[in-house]
């Protein structure tokens, strides 16, 4: 009989091979959303278009060259400029060259705006951090989720295998005489009223399970399941520091409060790209130039003049530096100016309040936790008390004692102090999580 068990065991783990496979850990929800969540691969997009905005600022800074050409045909009244006489008369003639110009000064407008990319670069990639925080912070806490309602769901299994046993047993003593049919009445009630609850636990759980499914963009179709791991383990000393101290540190490592000051540094070097807009501009231009035309004649010979020697013999090259000052402009740079200022003001403002929600959350986060802890305490202890509670309120049930609504209120009881402590299991370690994530340390149960 022994074997025979054992050779069903193993078909069953034949046939159902991937099952316990396919349950994903925290850390498998956390690899898969980096890797394929939309959201963050369009951040990733607008990173590109930042570094692509920043090696333009560095090409700006080289020489502007560029070569030209035209080649005319002429027909009717033109211009001879070999002769520098009105011909009217069919003829081509055309010109080719190369110039090029080059800023030796422009206020640092090119250097400031290489500054102004660059912290824009930066940013964007902050940015693209912060994108990622919150998308594990969000999968960490539908994650626990479905982990408390796994608990939920089993005491409200618990709950109703006890009531389930209560009503067998009260048919028997129905049906052989030694309890009404309202007391048998009563417990089937009751039974009744724990497998609702254990609807509603199982309802709860498929929820949380949807939520995690979309936040993973993963098809609710597909079977999809958590890992359980287990127990955790409460210690006293599971929270150290102070909400000082984790904001000290959060501070440095967490980005979005990196990205509020690239964000005011690029406010800053745009100022002063605006500013440079009022001081003189000096540059350099460069030509090479050179020309033909079929009416040209030799000036040896007084024939044919082929083009080849016409555009070695009409060279011409120029330097030159141009400087423009600016006089008046109609307050268009005072204004542009006055809007920079105001935009580094905002910038600012917006990484002090990022500042100030920083310190807010970890207090409030620091906060949950605490209490979170202390609520587990009180609760487990509850449990403890709520148990003997039921069990003696059961007996006494039992033997006729006690009314129905005294032994349902027990049972009751019994279940608000598991549910409560399970939720503040659940939420103090989340809470410690992430106040460990805003420290640097990974999101993960191992």
């Amino acid at each position: 009989m022994k074997s025979f068990a054992a050779v069903i065991i193993v078909l069953l783990f034949s046939i159902f091979p991937a099952y316990t496979q396919s349950l994903w850990t925290l850390e498998d929800c956390l690899e898969y959303a980096m890797e394929n969540n939309i959201q963050l691969k369009r951040q990733q997009l607008q990173s590109e278009i930042a570094r692509n905005n920043y090696n333009t600022s560095w090409i700006q800074v080289l020489p502007g060259v560029s070569a030209f050409a035209n080649h005319d045909f002429n027909s009717g009244r033109a211009l001879n400029y070999d002769t520098y006489q009105w011909e009217n008369r069919a003829f081509e003639q055309g010109n080719l060259g190369i110039q090029g110009s080059l800023s030796i000064f422009g206020g640092f407008q090119n250097h400031n705006n290489i500054q102004q990319q660059r912290y824009l670069l930066s940013f964007q990639l902050q940015e693209i951090e912060r994108a990622r925080n919150d998308l594990s912070l969000n999968i960490a806490a539908a994650y626990f989720q479905i982990l408390l309602d796994m608990d939920l769901r089993d005491i409200a299994a618990g709950q109703l295998d006890v009531s389930t046993l209560e009503v067998e047993a009260a048919k028997v003593n129905f049906n052989v005489g030694n309890i009404s049919l309202g007391r048998l009445l009563e417990v089937e009630s009751q039974n009744a009223a724990n497998e609702y609850q254990l609807t509603l636990a199982n309802n709860n759980l498929s929820n949380s399970y949807l939520s995690l499914i979309q936040i993973l963009q993963l098809d609710p179709a597909d079977e999809f399941g958590i890992a359980r791991p287990e127990e955790f383990e409460i210690s006293e000393s599971a929270i150290l520091g102070s909400v000082s101290d984790i904001y000290d540190g959060a501070e440095q490592y967490l980005p979005h409060v990196r990205a509020a000051e690239y964000f005011l540094k690029s406010r800053e070097k745009h100022l002063s790209m605006v500013r440079g807009q009022q001081s003189p501009r000096l540059a350099m231009r460069g030509l090479f130039y050179s020309r033909y035309s079929e009416l040209a004649l030799d000036p040896v010979t007084g024939g044919r003049y082929d083009y080849s020697t016409q555009l070695k013999d009409n060279r011409y090259w120029q330097v030159g530096l141009s400087l423009v000052i600016p006089i008046f402009d109609g307050w268009n740079a005072r204004n542009r100016i006055g809007n920079a200022r105001i935009s580094v003001l905002d910038a600012t403002y917006q990484l002090e309040e990022t500042r100030q929600n920083l310190y807010s959350e970890i207090h409030l986060m620091y906060n949950n936790a605490i209490n979170a802890y202390n609520r587990f305490n009180s609760a487990d202890r509850t449990v403890s008390y709520a148990m003997q509670t039921s069990e003696h309120a059961g007996q006494q049930f039992r033997l006729g004692l006690i009314n129905f609504v005294d032994y349902q209120h027990a049972q009751a009881s019994l279940f608000r102090a598991r549910s409560s402590r399970a939720q503040a299991k659940y939420e103090y370690f989340l809470r410690s999580m992430i106040l460990d994530f805003y420290l640097g340390e990974p999101l993960g149960l191992n």
